[in-house]
């Protein structure tokens, strides 16, 4: 069991490691795989239905702004949360023995993804070990054949995320068009150069908390103009407030 929450960042993903949050029926901009790492957990058929039925499953692919209602009695779970406009959805999806309507069920290799995940919660598993064996076991992650300006450019972003980092501004940088830039951005990243920069600031509010600053100290250093733009941005995003979960995480470094 995993014995302090964990919030990860991994370039366009946040990885949740800890106990069930308990949420009720909600929504999330991003989409979700959950995984049950002690036991099972609920998938409501219809969450709307006050008696609805549930299945029992370990893993399950919630798509984004999908209506959900997860029950799990115990024990700890995963949420890996992914932007999606990413490739990452389909890279997933791939991966998914029942593919639902609502939702995809059971991965294909969800035992070696539960041993992983729970290394690293149990602190087994070096955070950038385990990125790289959920990279390749889900499918996802940066190319390692990404080009050497992206990798600078990508290593700016997380050094200076409170600067607005424009496309102009990287591409010359970088000693290419601004298209250019922008395709082999993508193209090592799965995702637009502006979704990226929300999750890189979302990242570093995160970790500007945990080294000590107050809620609103952390919105800006990460570059959000308060405490409620990056509230609300993480609402939209991940289906909470910041408030609910930061104060529960410990923290994680590379």
């Amino acid at each position: 069991m995993v014995a302090n929450a964990k919030l990860i960042g991994w370039g366009a993903r946040v990885l949740y490691l800890g106990p069930a949050l308990g949420l009720t029926p909600h929504r999330n901009a991003t989409a979700v795989l959950a995984v049950a790492l002690d036991g099972e957990l609920e998938v409501a058929d219809d969450p709307a239905a006050p008696n609805g039925a549930y299945r029992c499953v370990r893993s399950v692919l919630i798509p984004p702004n999908t209506l959900h209602h997860l029950r799990i009695a115990g024990g700890s779970m995963a949420f890996l949360y992914i932007d999606p406009l990413s490739r990452d959805l389909d890279a997933l999806r791939a991966r998914m023995l029942d593919l639902a309507p609502r939702a995809a069920f059971n991965l294909i290799n969800e035992t070696a993804v539960i041993e992983t995940l729970t290394g690293l919660g149990e602190g087994r598993i070096a955070v950038r070990d385990a990125r790289q064996a959920l990279g390749e076991l889900l499918g996802i992650g940066t190319r390692a054949d990404t080009d050497v300006r992206v990798v600078a450019a990508l290593r700016q972003m997380r050094d200076e995320p409170h600067r607005s980092h424009s496309l102009t501004e990287l591409g010359a940088c970088a000693g290419l068009s601004a298209s250019r830039f922008l395709h082999l951005f993508k193209a090592a990243t799965g995702v637009p150069l502006r979704r990226y920069r929300l999750w890189n600031r979302m990242g570093a509010a995160v970790g500007a908390f945990h080294d000590g600053m107050s809620l609103t100290e952390a919105a800006h250093a990460a570059g959000f103009a308060s405490s409620a733009h990056f509230s609300a941005a993480f609402r939209e995003m991940f289906g909470m407030m910041p408030s609910e979960l930061l104060k529960t995480l410990e923290p994680v470094r590379d």
